[in-house]
């Protein structure tokens, strides 16, 4: 099957050849046509299969049939990157076409986001707070908007949102067409959904497990053995890029550190930075400036970021579907891809839940002999060596007395008067100099060369058929960023042949 067979604007078309997006995958193809139909649809997929093509596609399509003016099409999406990453595919699929949109996230100019929604853009990507903050300083007219998208919005529950969401909600149109995508239907959004949607139809794509393109494999390990066995498997693995997930921001910024320090080319995110430190940390990982990224589960959903060969659990997740979605971040688009999650004696209970889920999936591997285990032995034996080592010293000092004592000559005898004098007489006390404050020189001590610490280099460097998808995209972005509004009517087609006649040229 083909995207022509849904009968789409040649501009839409156009913009999908660009992304060479040949043929819909198995969301799209059930979403599509029940969207451009006007049915309200419920879609339930995993991470990596589509869905945001699902309803971009179709809301395109709508937005070119449509006369209307002002804003049609408010997605709402639970993280600033996800928002990003749902705008910059709306600008590279809808190129051509002139459909305008912009995002309205927390760490950008709240000016320009203001600015945008009065100019009345054909589609809104926003983030619910940063939503709020506009509605609450601008009169925000949503009375024209048709279509309403609630993106991962199992994740949108668990962050809290639900809130805002439902303020959101309450000041749109009651006719209008809503679609809500996510990964796992909880009680709660089943209950949301019989408020918000008007029959909707439910697109329902594979069970959530893992793709069998990833090999997963799990390490019994304590905490003092995870640093360790970290960096052997980068010396071990054949890797390009590796994601690493914790699961707190100051875990984050402390592994972070840490790899860093052993000479690791590694990057950070979480949801204390600031969008430009965000923004910058992404753009470096996806160029490989740095191959490895540090980050809580604010990437674990929804982010496309293209051939993570590794994955690394270093902090255990609490439940199988956040399990699904860490390692959903490789092994996609027909790549393979490798998955290693440290357990820890406290997270067992948790390991035995996703157990049940994965099956047989799961390898349990040997911890192999590396460098952290020989010194956490000499550790041990380090006490027991220093205790005989000071009971020697004291043993040696004591009998050097002794010989000494014995080896004086005997002092002459003084008289009554003399000795009580001496008697009654306080002698200054002898200072004890211990084995701590003796000059360095008096220890033997060997000299220990420190080798400089080893740098990580990926596998091999990435190809240029490896990067098309990003690259078009980013230029697409570009591109939009400096055309202007395309007016619609006569001067709208005349304008849509002024790209055609530059690239000619």
């Amino acid at each position: 099957m083909s995207f022509n067979s849904f009968s789409l604007d040649e501009n839409i078309l156009s913009g999908l050849q660009d992304l060479q997006y040949k043929s819909p995958t198995p969301i799209q193809e059930k979403s599509i046509p029940l969207i451009l139909e006007g049915h309200d649809v419920l879609g339930s997929a995993q991470t990596g299969t589509g869905k945001t093509g699902a309803f971009v596609i179709p809301l395109l399509q709508k937005i070119l049939q449509s006369e209307a003016e002002g804003t049609q099409a408010l997605i709402l999406a639970p993280t600033r990157e996800l928002a990003r990453q749902i705008d910059e595919q709306i600008v590279a699929i809808g190129y051509h076409t002139g459909v305008t949109s912009a995002i309205v996230i927390g760490g950008s100019d709240f000016a320009a986001q203001a600015k945008a929604i009065r100019a009345g853009v054909d589609v809104i990507v926003a983030t619910p707070g940063r939503l709020l903050d506009q509605m609450n300083v601008l009169n925000v007219d949503f009375s024209k908007i048709h279509y309403f998208v609630l993106d991962e919005a199992d994740r949108m529950l668990d962050m809290g949102f639900l809130p805002d969401v439902s303020k959101i909600i309450d000041s749109l149109p009651a006719d209008r067409q809503t679609l809500l995508f996510s990964a796992t239907l909880p009680e709660e959004l089943k209950k949301m959904v019989g408020k918000v949607m008007n029959n909707p139809k439910t697109v329902a794509i594979a069970p959530s497990k893992p793709s069998e393109s990833v090999d997963q494999r799990v390490y019994f390990v304590s905490s003092n053995q995870k640093v360790k066995l970290v960096e052997h498997l980068f010396d071990t693995l054949d890797w390009e890029t590796a994601l690493i997930f914790t699961a707190t921001k100051r875990g984050t910024d402390k592994l972070e550190h840490r790899l860093k320090k052993r000479g690791i080319k590694a990057t950070s995110m979480h949801g204390d930075r600031s969008q430009q430190e965000r923004n910058e940390a992404l753009r470096a990982f996806r160029n490989k400036q740095y191959p490895v990224m540090v980050a809580t589960d604010v990437l674990a959903r929804g982010i496309d970021i293209y051939h993570i060969s590794l994955i690394l659990n270093f902090d255990f997740p609490n439940n199988a579907e956040d399990y699904i979605h860490r390692i959903g971040r490789t092994g996609r688009y027909d790549k393979t891809g490798t998955a290693i999650t440290l357990v820890q004696p406290k997270a067992r209970k948790h390991y035995q839940a996703i157990k049940k889920v994965v099956g047989d999936q799961l390898e349990e591997k040997e911890l192999p002999s590396f460098n952290g285990e020989r010194q956490k032995k000499s550790q041990k034996r380090k006490p027991q060596a220093a205790k005989k080592k000071k009971a020697a010293r004291q043993k040696k000092q004591s009998s050097s007395r002794k010989e000494s004592q014995e080896s004086a000559p005997k002092k002459q005898t003084t008289t009554a008067k003399s000795a009580s004098k001496k008697k009654h007489t306080k002698q200054p006390k002898r200072k004890k100099v211990s084995s701590r404050t003796r000059p360095v020189s008096a220890r033997p001590f060997k000299e220990v060369s420190k080798k400089p610490p080893r740098t990580y280099q990926p596998a091999r460097e990435m190809t240029n058929v490896d990067i098309f998808q990003p690259d078009i995209i980013e230029k697409a972005v570009e591109r939009n960023k400096r055309a202007l509004k395309p007016a619609k009517g006569v001067w709208g087609v005349i304008k849509s042949f002024i790209p055609k006649i530059y690239t000619t040229n």
